[in-house]
């Protein structure tokens, strides 16, 4: 694999203190070289030219949290309590959970950078671009395998999970890449990630390679993506129009008039912003009245 010199007790022991101690659901360990064919700028090595590793921590998303996604229109549906209990606390808890793993790390001699698990108000360009992407770092780490609606997807719980990224130092054992049974299966699905997205974001193919490994899935319009909680087929209260060819002036526009009790809300983080892409994608169980009333 490229390495010498692994420390296979200390890697143990991490995973025991993630899983044990912090109710890590997963965990993985990625090997730098699997990194190679990513941009420049998403490379671990361009933040720390002398790390190892990069340590991958998952925190699976209640199931019902899905089961209820929807509008508020529709009996027995909302998406609130995805947006607070499987969004930012998840990620406020993972942020904990990353800065826990790096002082283990730190008293064992060993640096480590951990990457928020969310853009948390910076953007590039006008968009939501990550410093570091933490669904390719997963793959990298075998904890699953990038899906159609471009989002992990694990054996353990599809896309219902959140993530957070450690660059480090420590000379880890590596996982090796996810080779289970397929977890995307459009055939079985017919594409609900596409058929159901408000706004029709995904579009087009696109690819990478992770590991000698090469995915596929589709382009993302990341202006009708972030669109899609507020045009009229989104969810939120207020509706606005999107124009053809929407440009990033176009929604900053739009996000000026939201009514303001959205207003209030979107500041807090807890406004319905779409989530469909995830909580309708019917992995891994594929549920044939869960795609049926979806379909």
């Amino acid at each position: 694999m490229g390495y010498l010199l692994i420390d296979a007790k200390l890697t143990s022991d991490m995973k025991a203190f993630a899983i044990e101690t912090l109710a890590v659901d997963l965990v993985g360990i990625a090997p730098l070289e699997r990194f190679k064919e990513a941009p420049e700028e998403n490379r671990p090595a361009s933040y720390m030219p002398e790390a190892k590793s990069v340590v991958v921590l998952a925190s699976r998303i209640l199931p019902m949290l899905s089961e209820v996604a929807g509008h508020r229109e529709e009996p027995g549906k909302t998406l609130e309590p995805y947006m607070w209990f499987g969004y930012p606390i998840l990620n406020w808890n993972l942020s904990w959970m990353a800065i826990r793993v790096a002082k283990f790390l730190e008293l064992r001699g060993y640096q480590s950078l951990p990457f928020p698990p969310t853009i948390h108000g910076g953007s590039r360009s006008k968009g939501r671009f990550a410093d570091f992407s933490h669904r390719h770092a997963a793959v990298a780490a075998g904890l699953g395998e990038l899906g159609l609606n471009r989002l992990l997807l694990t054996p353990e719980f599809g896309p219902r999970q959140r993530l957070i990224s450690l660059i480090t130092d420590a000379p880890l054992v590596p996982d090796p890449l996810y080779s289970g049974p397929k977890v995307c299966r459009p055939d079985v699905c017919g594409q609900l990630c596409i058929r159901l997205c408000p706004s029709g974001a995904l579009a087009g193919t696109q690819s990478c390679e992770i590991g000698n490994r090469v995915f596929k899935y589709p382009r993302l319009n990341m202006i009708k993506c972030l669109w899609g909680a507020i045009h009229e087929k989104g969810f939120q209260r207020t509706h606005i129009p999107m124009p053809s060819n929407s440009t990033w002036d176009d929604y900053f526009a739009a996000l000026g008039n939201l009514d303001p009790q959205d207003r209030q809300l979107d500041a807090m983080t807890f406004l319905p912003k779409c989530g469909a892409c995830l909580n309708f994608c019917p992995a891994p169980e594929f549920r044939p009245e869960r795609i049926s009333s979806l379909s």
